[in-house]
């Protein structure tokens, strides 16, 4: 009888079963916990006039997997998964890393901001009544996502992402999105997904190959010849920002070709904007130990074994010096006009809907559905 009745317990955590005052007293007290987590957090903070630098009392970083099972003892695993709170927290991470003088603000403002949203996020775990994707056949990874949720939403953005094209292609636009990130983090899967019904002749896809000798010395100008003409829309999968992170983490650029990039690059990018290019970039997050699985997917799969590089495997041993370029680059070449925008992307199918979201909240086409820009915002994380 014990069995069963465990059994029965485990049925009912999923916040689709639950009734109306449960909801209720699980809201009332999961925001209770929430707002523990925001004192202790800022209590921590303090910025140093003497030095001009934010400092940290007594953690640097949050204790994701601590505070994870806390609340998954008090609102179950379940509760969690389902409101994504671990990319929140990825998210607090992320701002507390760059130790910029608004790091107590920033935090401030997504607690603000994931508050927001719980409420509609319930509603729509209700609507969709059906559990989480457990496990698809191709990527090997499941998601807090059901399926025909996802399906449907996905749907919807795509719409709005052929009005925005038809604009694009109407006023004779220019738009340029740049996908970086961690190897594995979904970037080519995403703008597999941002151009699944684009009209092709309105758009192309840029992923360079090695750099010609003639090409390392004119890094800009590399990329200039592929950047988008009027009535285009241009998706980089990886860009000029191979030399900020990808090529001295790994040995393949001199220091003064680093340096000079990273000197010159947002001037370049503004001239860009101030000629009518709509400039976007994205940064794909991942953990460690979802970049572990996810090699090891590929390498078991008979359909992506191929994606398995050598580089690949060299990587896995670079993780903290590619941190280091990455947080390097947030804080030097991240501007009011060409912010990067983090996309916390350990559940892939969240990730590229609110990449996909992100990109038509920012930019104002005919006939647009405003609401379906509306992101998660612990899964985007604009820095400004």
């Amino acid at each position: 009888m014990l069995f069963r009745f465990n059994k029965f317990i485990n049925e009912e955590v999923r916040i689709e079963k639950m009734d109306e005052p449960t909801l209720i007293s699980l809201k009332k007290n999961l925001m209770f916990r929430l707002g523990e987590y925001r004192t202790y957090i800022l209590a921590n903070i303090e910025y140093n006039f003497t030095t001009n630098k934010v400092e940290y009392k007594n953690f640097d970083k949050i204790d994701i997997p601590v505070i994870i099972r806390e609340l998954s003892n008090e609102f179950t695993t379940e509760v969690i998964e389902d409101l994504n709170i671990d990319s929140f927290l990825r998210k607090l991470n992320q701002i507390i890393e760059l130790r910029k003088r608004n790091t107590k603000r920033k935090v401030r403002e997504a607690f603000d901001e994931y508050y927001k949203t719980i409420e509609q996020r319930i509603t729509n775990i209700n609507k969709a009544g059906e559990a989480p994707d457990p496990f698809d056949q191709i990527s090997g990874e499941g998601s807090i996502l059901p399926r025909r949720q996802y399906e449907s939403e996905k749907y919807q953005i795509q719409i709005e992402l052929l009005k925005l094209q038809e604009w694009v292609i109407k006023n004779k636009k220019k738009v340029a999105i740049v996908f970086e990130g961690r190897d594995a983090a979904g970037k080519g899967s995403t703008i597999k997904r941002f151009t699944e019904y684009l009209n092709p002749s309105g758009f192309k896809i840029v992923a360079l190959g090695i750099p010609t000798d003639e090409e390392k010395q004119n890094w800009f100008g590399r990329y200039e010849k592929y950047l988008p003409k009027e009535g285009e829309i241009v998706f980089f999968d990886r860009s000029w920002y191979n030399r900020a992170v990808v090529e001295p983490a790994m040995g393949y650029c001199t220091e003064d070709q680093y340096e000079n990039f990273m000197n010159n690059v947002i001037d370049w990018e503004e001239s860009l904007i101030k000629k009518g290019t709509i400039l976007i970039k994205f940064w794909f997050s991942i953990t460690q130990e979802k970049q572990i699985k996810r090699f090891d997917l590929r390498k078991e799969s008979p359909l992506k074994y191929w994606k398995f590089s050598p580089n690949d495997a060299k990587v896995l041993d670079k993780w903290e010096i590619i941190g280091n370029y990455k947080n390097q680059m947030f804080n030097l070449t991240s501007s009011n006009k060409s912010p990067w925008v983090i996309i916390n992307s350990n559940d892939k199918k969240i990730g590229r809907l609110n990449a996909m979201r992100y990109v038509i909240s920012q930019i104002n086409y005919d006939d647009k559905n405003s609401k379906i820009g509306n992101y998660y915002p612990e899964v985007v994380n604009v820095l400004k």
